[in-house]
């Protein structure tokens, strides 16, 4: 019998060492992004729950008036949202509405009608909650 050493063994104990080289990098990777977010703002372990928990992040991420649209619907089911023209038009307080509130819709005809305080309500139209700079309401 006699041995051979060929380039398939040579390259599969490379890339096994390459993997095992990713692994520790992330791994380095992870552990010192939470380190320096711990140090910050609270302990590591703290960290760890709130990136495992559902709806983690919201409160951190989006602005104030996101959050109340977001809370109203989803505590009154509403499958869709309108907002006021001038909300509308912002666009640092239009989309991160919209994108947290999906499934739930930004359309014309919504069950909820969302403005600033300063606007008045269009017709048929009651306050349900007023927080921050915003006015959620609920049209026919």
């Amino acid at each position: 019998m006699r041995l051979r050493c060929g380039a398939k063994p040579l390259q599969v104990h490379m890339e096994g060492n390459h993997s095992f080289l990713s692994y520790c990098f992330g791994a380095v990777l992870i552990a010192a992004v939470a380190f320096t977010v711990s140090y910050r703002s609270a302990h590591v372990t703290m960290l760890l729950h709130n990136l495992s928990t559902p709806r983690s992040g919201e409160v951190e991420v989006l602005p104030p008036e996101a959050v109340s649209v977001l809370d109203c619907v989803r505590q009154s089911g509403a499958k869709s949202v309108q907002l006021s023209k001038l909300l509308a038009d912002n666009r640092f307080l239009a989309q991160p509405i919209t994108e947290s509130i999906y499934p739930a819709l930004v359309t014309d005809q919504g069950q909820l009608y969302v403005s600033y305080l300063s606007e008045p309500l269009p017709a048929g139209c009651v306050s349900l909650k007023e927080a921050k700079r915003v006015r959620i309401a609920a049209c026919r």
